[in-house]
């Protein structure tokens, strides 16, 4: 005997009339995306030493807030042109209603190498009564959905043979709360880490924006190669 869809209300997607199994695969149509808990100077995927050890000047410390400063610039330059997470920190995603049945999750990773306590996902969502509730998904406890780490970015999904919950339409009627990144600089991948250093090399010795007499391509050549088979769109 064959299981059938559970019946339920017909919802608005993307202007059309359709129903939540009929929605696209896979989808990431955010409304917004905030950073919930920012990053600190102990997140920074290459710490002031390792940046002071690439730049030859370990034993000079009289620097050494502008060098993590430069980290985090060049942290913030990388992450956005790969689209990924190197410095941890917690992000919320809003949605005005669930984009997919797998709906992925941006700027991967989700966080790996965390503890039990810290991987924990939640949706919030609000009811077609105006009621907020939550879904959690918790590596030690309660999954009250399916979270795929592996895949690239992470998605979420309902339980098997279950369907996401009808929501209010409405702005941000649905929002994804998750901590991303590597869970310390140890972990982070070698070429990210690699790129970052040389956008602090360059910057560190070129502090003025413009360059007078030569132009060089070639450390934009090589960050953008380092860095570009991270970009998680490409897998999309």
């Amino acid at each position: 005997m064959g299981w059938s869809v559970p019946s339920r209300p017909w919802s608005r997607h993307g202007g059309a009339s359709v129903r939540n199994w009929e929605l696209p695969a896979t989808g990431s149509r955010y409304r917004s995306l905030v950073v919930s808990t920012a990053s600190g100077a102990n997140n920074r995927p290459v710490t002031v030493d390792e940046a002071k050890e690439h730049l030859r000047v370990v034993d000079f410390t009289d620097d050494d807030d502008y060098i993590g400063a430069l980290v985090d610039a060049a942290t913030t330059w990388c992450e956005d042109y790969c689209d990924r997470t190197f410095a941890d920190k917690t992000y919320t995603v809003a949605f005005d209603d669930f984009p997919a049945l797998r709906t992925e999750l941006p700027r991967p990773p989700v966080r790996l190498n965390s503890t039990a306590a810290s991987a924990t996902v939640t949706i919030s969502y609000v009811d077609t009564s105006g009621t907020t509730h939550t879904l959690t998904w918790s590596q030690s406890g309660t999954q009250q959905f399916r979270l795929d780490r592996d895949h690239v970015p992470a998605l979420i999904y309902p339980l098997y043979l279950e369907d996401w919950p009808n929501v209010r339409l409405d702005d941000k009627a649905v929002e994804v709360t998750y901590l991303a990144g590597y869970g310390g600089h140890q972990h982070v991948p070698k070429p990210a880490k690699h790129a970052i250093q040389m956008l602090v090399g360059h910057w560190y010795a070129n502090r003025e924006a413009v360059l007078v007499g030569s132009i060089s391509k070639e450390l934009e050549f090589a960050v953008t190669t380092l860095l570009s088979p991270l970009r998680w769109k490409q897998y999309a």
